[in-house]
């Protein structure tokens, strides 16, 4: 045994641990959540993803850029330096923030919100259904790579005291970059505890007498069943909760009462590590209205919805990591139905309290022709497999890249280290 694990053992004062650390049974991610398991707080990623393809240059806006408001002059925001009421949040000498992104403002002045501009997938695929595939299960161009990358990382990390409750979705569809073998609970609508009760009585009906080794499988079927059944009771007896004060600063809106739930159950402390959120609606080709149209009232509703959670939250966003994506960016000029088709280089948020530096991160070229993708997008600087590598190994001291979780990629550039370790 290494000096490394002989500390570990005698700080943690935990036999058990130290004997299955003497077996070589626990990975390095699985004592973590052994240790999350004993105190209480563990980290935790919440991933969410705005279907359709969010348009990043009216999100995180280059207010400097004389080209911006030429190459959109009905759907282009006013810069800070204005006096116009709607006018775009400074975050620095170069960008600025839509204005329905106050909170995501105010996170960023106490250096716990991570703009990430210019990042995506490095595929040309302008498709919806390719691009999120593609972004999902983080293999851009690799369609026979059918699993997600979320789930592949608790695959490769599992142990057998993973917390029934390790990850979830309160949707009834399992994204794409949750499915996989790693089982994940996903939660039908209006899933009462009475019809829950009806299958949890169908399932104690059934006999099983294990001959054979279909009588094993059948076994396995109805304990997973019912296993299931008391996760999904759990999670609704936890939704069900008064969190306090928490819940009235979330927006009266679908988004809000799902991110007031996560935080309810991450505050429960039952070893919640991932859990995905689907947010669509962001493919805005005509009318966009960045301020008090389709997109500004979105970002006003993400905007605050996610403040509100790390408000709720409060210290454990020291451990919580809120990353926000979209599959692909915009056009850079505006179309000719006051609204952006589909691009390349889009926009990442980080938020918590494990944020690094102050600051705008990321590789900007300019929006001049020569600049651009194809004369036409923003360009893919930062591979999106780059920032899901780093929130793992930063959260979880997982080394995604090493293990290979990410097929056909190494990293080719420094990694923008927009995170410490937690």
């Amino acid at each position: 045994m290494n000096n490394s694990r002989r500390r570990f053992i005698k700080q943690s004062g935990s036999a058990a641990i130290g004997a299955t650390l003497l077996n070589g049974t626990v990975t390095q991610s699985s004592l973590g959540r052994i240790l999350g398991n004993q105190t209480g707080s563990k980290p935790t990623l919440v991933v969410i993803y705005l279907r359709g393809g969010a348009d990043a240059l009216n999100v995180v806006i280059p207010y400097k850029e004389k080209k911006y408001a030429e190459l959109r002059p009905t759907i282009a925001l006013p810069g800070p330096d204005t006096k116009d009421e709607n006018r775009a949040i400074p975050l620095d000498d170069t960008f600025a923030l839509n204005p329905n992104l106050k909170g995501f403002a105010k996170l960023y002045e106490k250096g716990q919100c991570a703009p990430i501009i210019c990042v995506g997938s490095p595929h040309p695929t302008r498709s919806h259904f390719s691009a999120q595939d593609y972004m999902e299960r983080a293999a851009p161009g690799m369609p026979n790579v059918t699993t997600g990358w979320l789930n592949r990382y608790l695959e490769e990390t599992k142990s057998e005291n993973d917390p029934d409750l390790r990850s979830f979705v309160l949707q009834p569809q399992l994204p794409r970059s949750l499915r996989g073998t790693y089982p994940v609970v996903a939660m039908p609508r209006r899933l009462s505890d009475q019809t829950m009760e009806i299958y949890k009585d169908s399932y104690n009906n059934m006999t099983t007498k294990r001959k054979g080794s279909g009588q094993q499988l059948k076994g396995q079927i109805l304990s997973t069943g019912k296993s299931t059944i008391a996760n999904l009771k759990e999670l609704n007896r936890l939704i069900g909760q008064d969190s306090g004060s928490g819940d009235s600063n979330y927006p009266k809106t679908p988004f809000g009462a799902r991110m007031s739930n996560v935080a309810k159950i991450i505050k429960a402390n039952k070893g919640t590590e991932v859990t995905v959120l689907d947010y669509g609606g962001w493919d805005h080709h005509q009318n966009e209205g960045p301020i008090d149209g389709a997109l500004g009232t979105k970002l006003a509703d993400l905007g605050d919805s996610i403040t509100a959670f790390a408000d709720d939250l409060g210290e454990r966003m020291e451990r919580v990591l809120v990353l926000v994506m979209s599959e692909f960016g915009r056009t850079v000029r505006e179309n000719g139905n006051n609204g952006t088709d589909h691009g390349h280089g889009g926009a990442m948020f980080a938020i918590g309290r494990m944020i690094s530096e102050k600051k705008t991160y990321g590789t900007w070229n300019g929006l001049e022709d020569p600049n651009l993708y194809k004369n036409r997008d923003l360009p893919v600087n930062t591979d999106f497999r780059s920032v899901f590598a780093e929130s793992i190994h930063s959260l979880f001291g997982f080394d995604g890249i090493k293990a290979g979780l990410f097929p056909k990629y190494s990293r080719e550039n420094q990694p923008l280290n927009f995170l410490r370790k937690v």
